[in-house]
C-alpha cells in the first residue's frame, strides 16, 4: 500500500506503525519531525554553551572543575551509546526520539532549580546519557524515509537538526539574556521547549513497520520501487537479520572511518560548547554578544551543509567534499587563534561566518560515506553503526574537557585554537578507509548508462 491509497493524510495515525512506504508530504512530515526532535535535543544539550561564564561566576567554580564535569557526562553519553544504540535496530525508533525529549523536559525543570553545582552536574550527566541513545535512532530513521535520495543530502537534513539545535542555543541566549541575565532563564525555556515538542512527535511520528524496513534494508538500493508488490519481502527471520547486523562490529575498516567522528566531534564541542566563553573570556564580548557571534557559525553553517550534500550526491565524490571541509575548517581555526585579543567584533563575525561555511562540508558527506560502507558490511546493521561512532565521540569530549581547561589555563585560549585546528586537519586523511572514489568517475556511468 503507499500514500497514494491514503486520501486522508493523517489515517496513518490510526497504526502504530506505518505499514507502506510514505511519499510526498506524509515523508517530508515525517523527516520534518525527526529533525525538530533532534534539534531540540540537540538545544538541550547545548544552552550551557552561552551562559557557562554565569554558571561558573554562579558557583565560584572554574573552567577546569566545569571540564571535569562535561568529561563525566561524556563517558556517560559513551555508556547510552552502547546500552541504548541496540534498541534503535530492535524496538524501532519512535521510542527513542520521543523519551529523551521529554525526559530533558524534566531535567531542564530540575536545573533550572538546582541549589547547588554538583547538582547541576549531575543533571548533565543524566542527560548526556539519554541523547545517546536518541543519536543512532535519528540517524537510522533519516535513512529508512530517504532511501531514494542522495544519501549526503539525507544526512544534510539530520545535520539541520544539530545546526538549529545549536543555533537556537545562541540565539535564544542573544535575544533574551538581556531580558533575563543569568543562566537560569535558559533552563525555563529549554523545558518549555522539549515539553512541547516530545508531545507533539508522540502524538505525530510513526515508525515504519518492520517488514517496510526489512524490505528496504534487503534491497539495499535506492529505489522502493516493488515494495507494494512484495507483501511478504520483510517477513524473513528478524532474529537472523538482527544477527547479520553484528557484522558492523568486526569490521576494523568501519571502526578506522568511524574515528573521524573522533577528530570532528572534538571541533565541532569546541565551537557549540565553548566558543561563547572563548569570546566572552579571550577577545571580551559580552555573554550577550559572544552568543550573537557565535550564531553566525551556525547560520552559514546550515546553508553551507545543504551546498556540501548537493555537491556529493551530484559529484559522488564524499571523500573529496569531506577532505575539503576538515583541511579549510582547520585552517580558519589555525588562522583564528592567531588573532589579538582585541580584534574587532566585525572581524570575529567574519571570521566565524566562513569557518562555519567550511565546516558543513564536512558531516553530510561524511555520513553518506560511513552509511554506504556499513550497508557494505551489512544492511541491517546501520543503526548499530551509528552506534560506534556515538561511542567513539565521548574520546574526543574527554580529550576537550579534561584538556581544553588545562590548555587555557597553562597557555591561553589560541593555543586550544590552534590544537583544534590541527585535530580538524586529521578528517583528511582518515576519509580515505571509506567506499567511493576521491574523483568523479563520470566516465563510467555514462558507460553504464549506455549498456542498459
Amino acid at each position: 500500500m503507499s500514500e497514494s491509497q491514503n486520501p486522508d493524510f493523517w489515517s496513518y495515525l490510526k497504526n502504530k506503525q506505518i505499514d507502506f512506504f510514505p511519499e510526498g508530504k506524509l515523508r517530508w512530515w515525517l523527516l520534518g519531525l525527526i529533525i525538530l526532535g533532534w534539534a531540540v535535543e540537540q538545544y538541550e544539550a547545548l544552552k550551557n554553551g552561552p551562559v557557562l561564564v554565569y554558571i561558573l561566576a554562579d558557583f565560584d567554580k572554574s573552567l577546569v572543575e566545569w571540564g571535569y564535569v562535561a568529561a563525566i557526562a561524556g563517558l556517560f553519553y559513551s555508556l547510552g551509546a552502547v546500552l541504548l544504540s541496540r534498541a534503535a535496530d530492535r524496538f524501532g525508533r519512535r521510542p527513542l526520539m520521543i523519551w529523551p525529549v521529554f525526559a530533558y523536559a524534566i531535567i531542564s525543570i530540575l536545573g533550572a532549580i538546582s541549589p547547588n553545582f554538583w547538582t547541576l552536574a549531575f543533571l548533565v550527566t543524566a542527560g548526556s546519557f539519554l541523547m545517546a541513545g536518541m543519536n543512532p535512532a535519528v540517524h537510522a530513521a533519516s535513512r529508512d524515509l530517504t532511501p531514494s535520495m542522495g544519501r549526503a543530502m539525507v544526512y544534510a537534513w539530520v545535520s539541520l537538526a544539530f545546526t538549529i539545535g545549536a543555533l537556537m542555543s545562541t540565539a535564544i541566549a542573544a535575544q533574551t539574556l538581556p531580558i533575563w541575565p543569568g543562566w537560569r532563564s535558559q533552563y525555563w525555556i529549554a523545558a518549555v521547549l522539549a515539553a512541547i515538542t516530545a508531545l507533539v512527535i508522540f502524538i505525530f511520528y510513526r515508525d515504519l513497520s518492520p517488514r517496510v524496513r526489512e524490505f528496504l534494508e534487503s534491497a539495499n538500493s535506492d529505489s522502493t520501487e516493488g515494495l507494494d508488490s512484495s507483501a511478504d519481502a520483510g517477513r524473513a527471520d528478524w532474529a537472523e537479520t538482527y544477527d547479520d547486523g553484528k557484522r558492523v562490529y568486526r569490521s576494523p575498516r568501519l571502526w578506522l572511518l568511524s574515528i573521524v567522528i573522533v577528530f570532528w566531534a572534538l571541533t565541532y564541542v569546541t565551537v557549540s560548547a565553548y566558543v561563547p566563553t572563548f569570546l566572552a573570556q579571550h577577545h571580551g564580548l559580552d555573554p550577550a554578544n559572544a552568543a550573537k557571534v557565535t550564531s553566525y557559525f551556525w547560520i552559514v553553517f546550515t546553508v553551507s551543509v545543504f551546498l556540501s550534500g548537493w555537491l556529493s550526491d551530484f559529484l559522488r565524490v564524499r571523500k573529496s567534499i569531506t577532505a575539503f571541509g576538515g583541511f579549510a575548517t582547520g585552517l580558519c581555526f589555525i588562522y583564528g587563534s592567531s588573532l589579538p585579543p582585541d580584534a574587532s567584533e566585525t572581524l570575529l563575525m567574519l571570521l566565524w561566518s566562513t569557518t562555519g561555511f567550511f565546516a558543513g562540508f564536512i558531516y553530510p558527506a561524511w555520513c553518506a560515506i560511513y552509511s554506504e560502507t556499513a550497508e557494505s558490511i551489512s544492511p541491517h546493521g546501520v543503526g548499530r553503526a551509528f552506534g560506534i561512532t556515538a561511542t567513539l565521540s565521548p574520546i574526543a569530549g574527554l580529550f576537550l574537557n579534561l584538556g581544553l581547561p588545562q590548555v587555557v589555563e597553562h597557555w591561553g585560549w589560541a593555543t586550544w585554537m590552534f590544537i583544534a585546528g590541527c585535530c580538524c586537519l586529521c578528517v583528511t586523511f582518515l576519509v580515505g578507509f571509506g567506499e567511493g572514489p576521491w574523483l568523479p568517475t563520470k566516465k563510467r556511468e555514462d558507460s553504464n548508462l549506455q549498456a542498459n
